[in-house]
């Protein structure tokens, strides 16, 4: 929240998100490990029962698509 409050930008461009991404990241771990807790319980709190699953797009289709793939 310091860095996000830091960057009074509307878009973040003054620290750039991937600055302000990573070290978020970067203090979720610390926190996660110093609480002796694997990550995912740390951010998701005692009822996080699974890990995250990623979730991604594999196909893309249809006529918004910059593909011949119809769909």
């Amino acid at each position: 929240q310091a860095m996000f409050d830091l960057d009074a930008t509307e878009n973040k461009a003054s620290l750039g998100a991937n600055a302000i991404l990573g070290v978020s990241l970067a203090v979720a771990h610390a926190a996660s490990e110093a609480s002796d807790l694997p990550l995912f319980r740390y951010l998701g709190g005692p009822n996080a029962h699974l890990l995250p699953v990623p979730m991604m797009n594999i196909l893309n289709g249809g006529s918004h698509a910059d593909s011949n793939v119809d769909i």
